[in-house]
Formats: C-alpha cells, sequence, structure tokens
C-alpha cells in the first residue's frame, strides 16, 4: 500500500528553521547537497519565496521560487526529508509554490529542472501542467595544453555586448538548446545582466572572432577541483567538434583540469562532443519543464 500523505503546512520559511533544514539536507545527494550553502542567500532573497513543509513543530520538506528576470522563474531546491519520501510532502510544496506564482505574478515562463530517474517529479510535472521541453547530457573531457588552439577565442568586448546577445538569442547550436542559457543549475532565456556578468567574468568568448561561446565554472562533487562548462554555444552544429577540441584547450590555458558541457541530447551534438574528446559524466540526464502563465 501506498504511504499515507502528510497533512504538512506550507509556510514561508524563517531563519528558526535553519537546524531542521541543515538535518533535513545532511544525508542527500550522499552528503553533497547544495542547499545548505545557499540557504542564508535564499532567506534574504526579497523577490522569489522560501517555502517550508511543517507538520507538527518539524521542518520536513523545503522548496524555492526564483526570479531570474520579469519573464523568467525557476523552481528549485525541491527537498523532502528521507524518512519522509512518498507522503505528499513534494507535491504540497510543488503546488504551494505554483499557487503563488499563478496568483501573484504576470506573465513568464516558470521552469525547472530534474533527473531523469526521479519518476514521480516528472509525473507531479505533467499533473500540474508543465511540459518537457529538452533534455541534458553533462560530459566531461580532460583539459589540452594547446596555445594554438586556446588563441582561436578572444573575449567579448563590453561593448560587443549587444552583438553578443543578438547572436545568443538569433539561435543555438543546431537549434537545440531551446532559447535557454545555463545559469548555473539553472535555465533561463539569454539576457544582458547575465550575458555582462560572463564578460565581467572573463568567461565570455568569440570563437574563430565569429561564434559565441560563454563559459560558466562548477566544481567536482568528489575532489572540488574547478570545470570549466560550457554556459551557451552559437556556433553551427557542423563545426562544434572543432570547438569543443579548441575548448579543451582554452580550459587548459586557464587552468582548469577539465572541460565540461551538459549538452543538449541531440544526435549530432553527442558525436561533435565525442569526436573532440568529451566522455558522459552522469549515467542520468537532466530534463527541463517549463509551463507559461497562459497555460
Amino acid at each position: 500500500m501506498p504511504a499515507e500523505r502528510i497533512p504538512v503546512t506550507c509556510r514561508p520559511a524563517r531563519p528558526a528553521d535553519t537546524s531542521d533544514v541543515m538535518e533535513l539536507t545532511r544525508t542527500i545527494w550522499e552528503g553533497h547537497d547544495y542547499v545548505p550553502h545557499v540557504w542564508s542567500d535564499w532567506l534574504a532573497d526579497p523577490e522569489g519565496l522560501l517555502a517550508v513543509a511543517e507538520y507538527e513543530g518539524r521542518v520536513l520538506g523545503l522548496g524555492k521560487l526564483t526570479r531570474i528576470t520579469a519573464q523568467d522563474w525557476w523552481l528549485e531546491g525541491l527537498r523532502t526529508h528521507p524518512e519522509y519520501e512518498g507522503r505528499g510532502i513534494a507535491s504540497s510544496l510543488h503546488n504551494y509554490l505554483l499557487g503563488l506564482w499563478e496568483r501573484t505574478i504576470g506573465s513568464s515562463v516558470l521552469r525547472f529542472a530534474t533527473a531523469s530517474y526521479r519518476l514521480p517529479v516528472q509525473r507531479l510535472a505533467e499533473r500540474t501542467g508543465f511540459h518537457r521541453t529538452g533534455e541534458l547530457v553533462p560530459h566531461r573531457a580532460p583539459a589540452r595544453k594547446d596555445p594554438a588552439a586556446a588563441g582561436r577565442f578572444r573575449p567579448v568586448k563590453p561593448e560587443e555586448a549587444q552583438a553578443a546577445l543578438e547572436q545568443a538569442r538569433a539561435g543555438f547550436t543546431a537549434d537545440a538548446v531551446w532559447d535557454l542559457m545555463d545559469l548555473g543549475w539553472q535555465w533561463a532565456c539569454p539576457h544582458m545582466e547575465a550575458l555582462m556578468d560572463s564578460i565581467h567574468s572573463g568567461r565570455a568568448w568569440w570563437w574563430q572572432d565569429q561564434h559565441l561561446l560563454l563559459g560558466i565554472e562548477d566544481e567536482d562533487d568528489d575532489d572540488g577541483h574547478r570545470i570549466l562548462m560550457v554556459q551557451m554555444l552559437t556556433c553551427p552544429a557542423s563545426e562544434a567538434a572543432g570547438c569543443l577540441h579548441d575548448f579543451r584547450a582554452l580550459a587548459g590555458a586557464l587552468d582548469y583540469p577539465e572541460a565540461g558541457w551538459a549538452a543538449p541530447a541531440q544526435s549530432t551534438l553527442l558525436a561533435a562532443l565525442q569526436q573532440a574528446g568529451f566522455t558522459r559524466s552522469w549515467d542520468a540526464s537532466i530534463l527541463i519543464y517549463a509551463r507559461s502563465k497562459d497555460e
């Protein structure tokens, strides 16, 4: 028989919930859950909503509604205490945050990501009007030491930001990224603020002086080493293998031990990654779901 649902109360989080949340997340992802590292920032976020699910005075779940831009919102951090999974807590939080977005936020799109093995979350998405917009497959490759290849990348200048944004919005590699850019476990439409962040942090380049590539730093969960990830790529699919091979050299020139990309599950791009020396780094894939305000 299915486990009995728990009648939790969903409400905005408070600083006093911190100890319960730290205990709740302690064993998630084998102790590598990112929530403890962002909890204080989430509590202080003036534009989104950090929510918890409480039962008999104890926090048994949490979730976060985050504003990326006025048009792009993100659901993240949906967690249930491991001892209470399957008791309807995640559904209650999901519905609570979705209801807030529906009632109070103007024309926009709400998205979230989940792992391909999280079947209950996928069913929850379908029940609440979300549709799957794509699938991402994480890949990695060792960085290369090749100054000539790294030299095929030129930093984007601040005065070139508008041209870069127009290229980003015009279409991605093989039109396979659904008009979204990777913001670090968030995906949203390209916008100037994110692009300028990439430019000012020195991770925005023109490849061969014509195709835009943005990078974002990630960290390996096991040993903590840094990885230079593709944030966005706009070269034609026919040139993706060459660009990605050069990207490994760019990572090496910047002293990253590895390069990576959570790439769209599109046959041309997956073949290009293999040709450029990348291998799949996670057995599962990442599914992106979206819902528009008028749906």
